[in-house]
């Protein structure tokens, strides 16, 4: 395949995700309307189970997952090769099921010291994480089958079925709760019939692109590959970690006493900053293959180009929805609940990470591509211990804005070490080139912000006429430095000319 070629698949799959980050604006409605249905004190229990699903889910799919898309990859075109394509999935379903089906297992049994040890004034956590464990074993099965979908670079599916309809599934199933008056459980019920659903969807998705008999006969008499194996185990720790760090500012909360009011509010203002993540992880998605197929010709030159392409989108996109959230945070907040909004001044620090994923979180992401799981785990086991001490002294001295802090200086310890060892790695560099130009919009929007003052103590006119102000200014500031995507006429063109050649 030509760097043409490559050129054309990163831009049809980035389009593909990007319909998927739109879809995914159905996750913030679910956490709203569970809001009002269910009120902030269970929601705040809600989110402290599912937090700890999180980290378990992790660390049965996380590293596997990317596995599967990047070994796969390497066999998707080349029939001659077909029994290492399905010996790769093989593995990442023997393994990802086994280990669902051992943390199944050690939740169930071990949820009673969890709570006793750590939170004991929330014994109804100990049967919502039982019942959680449920969702373990068919979200590694919809997860592989997704991630072998991208091996081909097919990214409809993830966009379709993790982007629409899982959070779409949640919400529908959540609704059931609340009119049968189910509770947390019902809440918490929600999750394993949604994991279900998107386990039937992507087993049918992959189905249309590979020989299922063929994919359960590799699963049930794997052969070891030991090369995936030294990529996949140290990459789920390291996702399971970087989990754990961006979960950890909650549990600790809960864990110093905080109420669940607190932790809902703290948590609804996390969800909100970090869904802007989700700008760069669905475009990583996109890079992934692409970047795998460079990094196998020793294409430095194509890497480099292709990575900084996708990370002034990604910045591109996510520098707006930061300065928005900014001004109209307690807009957002005191939408999910009247009682939140007051001391919001913590929700600042949590844009940081966003931001710093989204400018530079591909660079992470380019050494898992380059199979240096192992840095990476080392980074996530350093950072996520940092953060956890960060909080343990920052919590008590300053509470939410201490926790918030707390993530936000671990996220930038991540940020640059990252960036530091791709190029020290694999001589491949984020390059200040290609991604200065929305970050100049960031420093001038912010600039403009200073001589107001917190934004969020003007009157709710002013705050709307702000956003709305900072928003034209930031185009402005885009079309001035000339920025690449704002041809969007030949972006588009390009795009349809490659599905047409695609489909004939």
């Amino acid at each position: 395949m030509s760097s043409d070629q490559y050129d054309r698949h990163l831009t049809r799959g980035a389009l593909y995700n990007l319909l998927g980050l739109a879809a995914k604006l159905v996750h913030p409605l679910f956490f709203l309307i569970v809001t009002w249905f269910f009120g902030p004190d269970l929601v705040g229990l809600y989110f402290l189970a599912v937090f700890v699903g999180e980290i378990a889910n992790s660390a049965v799919t996380a590293g596997f997952n990317d596995a599967t898309t990047l070994f796969a990859s390497r066999y998707a075109d080349d029939p001659d090769v077909e029994p290492k394509l399905y010996a790769v999935l093989g593995n990442a379903f023997a393994i990802t099921v086994g280990l669902s089906l051992v943390l199944f297992v050690g939740l169930t049994l071990g949820a009673g010291v969890l709570v006793e040890r750590f939170y004991p004034d929330r014994p109804a956590l100990e049967g919502a994480l039982r019942l959680l464990a449920w969702s373990l074993p068919p979200a590694a099965i919809a997860q592989v089958a997704i991630a072998a979908t991208k091996a081909r670079i097919h990214m409809q599916y993830d966009a379709l079925i993790n982007g629409l309809v899982k959070p779409l599934a949640l919400l529908v199933c959540s609704v059931g709760a609340k009119i049968f008056d189910l509770g947390l459980e019902g809440l918490i019920g929600a999750h394993v019939v949604m994991q279900s659903i998107l386990a039937l969807m992507a087993v049918r998705a992959m189905a249309k692109h590979f020989d299922l008999g063929r994919a359960v006969k590799a699963t049930l008499r794997p052969v070891w590959d030991r090369e995936i194996l030294r990529f996949a185990i140290p990459q789920t720790m390291n996702m399971t970690f970087n989990k754990y760090l961006t979960r950890v500012d909650v549990m600790m909360l809960a864990a110093f006493g905080f109420s669940n009011w607190h932790l809902a509010y703290y948590g609804a203002a996390a969800l909100i900053a970090t869904n802007i993540r989700e700008v760069k992880l669905i475009f990583s998605q996109a890079l992934a293959p692409v970047a795998a197929r460079h990094h196998a010709r020793g294409d430095r030159e194509g890497f480099e180009a292709a990575l900084g392409k996708v990370s002034r989108w990604t910045t591109s996109l996510a520098v707006p929805l930061i300065l928005l959230v900014a001004v109209l945070r307690t807009d957002l907040l005191r939408f999910v609940d009247p009682s939140y909004g007051e001391g919001s001044g913590f929700m600042l620090w949590l844009l940081v990470p966003p931001f710093l994923s989204c400018a530079y979180g591909l660079a992470g992401n380019s050494i898992v591509f380059t199979g240096h799981s192992g840095w990476t785990l080392f980074n996530s086991v350093l950072v996520a211990g940092l953060n956890t001490l960060f909080n343990w002294w920052m919590i008590p001295r300053w509470g939410l804005a201490g926790s918030a802090a707390a993530t936000a200086l671990a996220s930038a310890l991540v940020a640059l070490l990252q960036v530091v060892e791709l190029a020290y790695l694999e001589k491949v560099r984020l390059r200040w080139s290609a991604i200065w130009k929305p970050h100049v919009g960031l420093a001038l929007g912010l600039l403009a912000l200073v001589p107001l003052g917190d934004p969020a103590a003007l009157g709710a006119g002013a705050r709307i006429g702000l956003a709305v102000a900072l928003l034209l200014g930031y185009g402005l500031v885009l079309w001035a430095v000339r920025l690449e995507e704002l041809a969007v006429v030949p972006f588009v063109k390009r795009f349809v000319r490659t599905s047409s050649s695609r489909s004939g």
